[in-house]
């Protein structure tokens, strides 16, 4: 099966108006700190983008669903490293002709591109069924020291099957720096253990049974990765398809209540709304 030659992105998205962001000044962007008394509010761009690929009848429907911050002369320092975060990523794995050149602003016309991008490349595989692409991003700025990045894509480009990802990536809204699990947890290898057992219950073996005649692909027992979000009471790690085990495991996501890990937070997770 021909590699996707896009980075695999983005999870749900909400609808908000679609504008047109507005160029952003070269000077040093103030911290969420600095500003925090005004009255400005990040402006979430949002919107979906289509196209279909294929032969006569035989034609998909992919599309982008995207969200990105409108930038201005008031935008807070992570909004920008958010969008700059976004614009690499869905750009890391194309094939070197299709990446775009210099700086990328995002915009509507940006994610169409990219579609016509990926039809092209279809066109030109020879390939005679249709290729298919799914891709949308939701940013949650509902924590008061953090934005969570939700990205969900799929891609089929040939082959037995396609592949699904997910990918959950946070920033800090006082430095704009992309925080690491050891930025929230004061202890890993404690954590580690927590979710030992509940990836244990979640894939339904035993606490003695070897994860490795299990199937899964640990080496040396069970580790998280960084790939994590937090939603309703609880802290859930996502591992992708061949991460840890073959195409048929699926997509395992590992849920451990927050009233087991309080004790280990370095972070609040005070919410806004």
């Amino acid at each position: 099966m021909r590699a996707s030659i896009f980075t695999i992105s983005f999870i749900a998205f909400a609808i908000f108006s679609c504008e047109t962001e507005a160029p952003i000044k070269e000077k040093e962007k103030p911290t969420k700190v600095d500003v925090q008394e005004t009255e400005y509010k990040p402006v979430i761009i949002t919107g979906v983008e289509r196209i279909k690929i294929g032969f006569g009848e035989e034609k998909e429907e992919s599309s982008i669903a995207y969200s990105y911050y409108r930038l201005s002369e008031k935008s807070f320092r992570y909004e920008e490293e958010i969008n700059k975060f976004l614009a690499s990523s869905i750009t890391t794995e194309m094939e070197e002709s299709s990446r775009p050149k210099g700086n990328i602003e995002l915009s509507p016309t940006y994610f169409k591109s990219i579609l016509k991008n990926f039809k092209t490349e279809f066109d030109n595989s020879g390939e005679d069924f249709p290729w298919s692409y799914y891709d949308s991003t939701y940013l949650d700025e509902s924590f008061e020291q953090f934005v969570q990045v939700k990205r969900n894509s799929y891609a089929f480009t040939g082959g037995a099957h396609g592949n699904s990802y997910i990918g959950n990536d946070l920033f800090s809204k006082e430095t704009g720096e992309q925080l690491k699990l050891k930025d929230f947890i004061s202890d890993v290898p404690k954590l580690t253990k927590i979710g030992d057992k509940y990836f244990r219950q979640t894939v339904e073996i035993q606490s003695t049974d070897d994860l490795e005649e299990q199937g899964f692909w640990f080496t040396k027992g069970f580790e998280l990765n960084g790939n994590f979000y937090f939603e309703n009471n609880k802290m859930i790690f996502v591992y992708n398809q061949y991460e840890i085990g073959p195409y048929s495991m699926g997509i395992i996501s590992v849920e451990i209540p927050i009233r087991e890990i309080k004790s280990l937070l370095k972070l609040n997770l005070k919410q806004t709304n």
